[in-house]
């Protein structure tokens, strides 16, 4: 019996130093990771440094900094590398794509901040209120700020702007009327009550000694354009009106590269002087529609049939079994991106655009396409083909 406790003790003894052995151990590799992970960073901001002289390079060479085919370069030389030491190529693509992306905003910054800010001046454009405190409230709100811009809120549930406005560090106004005191009013409220609030902020401005220019940022256009309010003869000289579209989301950084669509007025000067590292592109309201049907209202109920299908279909699945497949996962990372935002705004996108009837009619069609080919191999490889090359014509 002596013996055999011995031996326990002895055994208890020892895995109780082994504990301790790889404890030590694991803490000396944490600090050795914390140590190349601080290597990693040093060179990644010594990259930004090199990233703002190349900007400066481009611009006194006409360049422009976005540059495709040196980027395609760069990656495809990062993943060759990367096979060449025995780095995983995922992890070497995905560190090549971040590092060309904020190289981009780092040089977009270094080029253009200074130059929007001249741009205010010359427009005498030293404050700016946003009305509708949501996320692309906010996101114009962080965009002015940085440029040095004083930046007011007002939203008609004032506990939001008061909310927002002490979360953003800037002001807001506790009535609709004073924001037509400022030199620019960003309108960012729903499809349904732009026209209606536009109209009213006009009144008011036209018995003001001070012009006003209103930018409005609406998704879908058509209310604006039956409202008569995207026609020239519905300006004066005391009201500049922009109907824009940005299309981007709130999670965007301020100099990231974006586009904005512009369906009034053709000249795009003023949104261009305000945002002149975006592409913008100017469509009338009836052709912003019609593509925003491709672009907003298919993606969006594409997103909305597959949770739909997928609550039911493969909940089982999922939950109990832990399984996925990478097809699955694109799409609900896209269902949960749509259903992450507010459902109020996201009918309003779709029931206010009148092309969102066409475009589901496409898509029941398709549908009903793919059931019937799904009877014939030769047809459905015909099918996939036809898709393929279209996409491939577009991407």
């Amino acid at each position: 019996m002596k013996k055999v406790i011995s031996r326990t003790l002895s055994g208890g003894a020892s895995d109780r130093s082994g504990e301790i052995s790889a404890e030590a151990s694991l803490t000396k590799s944490r600090e050795e990771i914390w140590r190349i992970t601080k290597e990693i960073l040093d060179l990644a901001n010594a990259r930004q440094k090199v990233s703002l002289q190349i900007s400066r390079d481009k611009v006194l060479l006409g360049h422009s900094i976005a540059n495709p085919e040196v980027e395609k370069k760069l990656l495809f030389e990062s993943i060759n590398y990367a096979k060449s030491v025995g780095l995983d190529e995922n992890l070497a693509r995905a560190l090549a794509l971040d590092l060309i992306k904020f190289s981009k905003i780092a040089q977009s910054t270094d080029v253009y901040k200074d130059r929007i800010k001249e741009f205010l001046a010359s427009r005498k454009i030293m404050n700016v209120s946003i009305v509708g405190a949501g996320r692309m409230g906010a996101w114009f709100a962080k965009y002015f700020q940085e440029l040095s811009v004083k930046v007011f809120f007002y939203d008609e549930r004032l506990e939001k702007a008061r909310d927002k406005a002490e979360e953003l560090g800037v002001q807001y106004f506790e009535t609709l009327e004073k924001v037509v005191k400022s030199d620019l009013v960003i309108v960012s409220v729903p499809i349904s009550t732009t026209p209606k609030l536009i109209r009213q902020l006009s009144e008011w401005a036209n018995g003001s000694s001070d012009a006003l220019n209103i930018m409005e940022i609406s998704s879908v256009k058509n209310e604006m354009g039956l409202s008569g309010l995207l026609e020239e003869r519905a300006m004066n000289e005391k009201i500049a009106l922009y109907s824009v579209h940005p299309l981007f989301g709130s999670s965007s950084l301020p100099f990231e590269m974006n586009s904005i669509i512009q369906s009034f007025p053709k000249d795009t000067a003023f949104i261009t002087g305000l945002f002149p590292h975006f592409t913008i592109v100017f469509l009338d309201w009836k052709e912003h529609d019609r593509l925003m049907g491709v672009f907003l209202t298919l993606p969006h109920t594409l997103a909305l049939v597959f949770a739909d299908v997928a609550r039911s279909e493969g909940k089982f699945f999922q939950k109990s079994l832990g399984l996925n497949a990478p097809s699955y996962q694109h799409m609900l990372e896209l269902s949960r991106k749509v259903l992450s935002e507010d459902p109020e705004i996201y009918f309003e996108i779709q029931a206010s655009n009148p092309n969102s009837k066409s475009v589901l009619s496409d898509l029941k069609n398709s549908l009903l396409r793919m059931e019937k080919v799904l009877k014939s191999r030769s047809e459905y490889v015909e099918f996939f083909e036809k898709a393929r090359h279209e996409i491939d014509g577009n991407g």
